[in-house]
């Protein structure tokens, strides 16, 4: 799987709050974030759910990772989604990070990106 996720039961703004404040607790900063309701509604005038894409990223692994192998922040940041479905849940989805790096054939990189992988889970688990 690509992916790593917890569904919620929380109003979305709550989640969402939620979810920035124990990425920061693992240590991961949120650097961007893409309000996909808001920007198909203004870009295309649809209707969608509420969708928030956050790039989040943790320094000390950014550093390491950039030190191994120069061209790995093209994978940069890990996105982490906040969703509402149809049912009112709202799931949490992060990228792997191991999953992500694979691509890096680096084996130094394999060993920083299961250290990434370790924090998201943790952060996951603990929403």
């Amino acid at each position: 799987m690509y992916h790593l996720s917890k569904v919620l039961q929380l109003p979305f703004d709550d989640a969402l709050s939620h979810t920035k404040e124990v990425l920061k607790q693992h240590g991961f900063g949120v650097l961007t974030e893409i309000d996909a309701q808001a920007a198909f509604k203004q870009k295309l005038d649809v209707e969608f759910r509420h969708y928030t894409i956050l790039g989040a990223c943790h320094p000390r692994i950014a550093y390491s990772i950039l030190q191994a192998e120069d061209k790995a922040g093209v994978f940069y940041p890990c996105n982490v989604v906040v969703q509402e479905h149809e049912n009112g849940c709202v799931e949490v989805s992060a990228i792997d990070p191991a999953v992500m790096f694979a691509a890096l054939e680096n084996p130094e990189t394999r060993a920083i990106a299961l250290e990434a992988k370790t924090l998201m889970e943790q952060a996951i688990a603990q929403l």
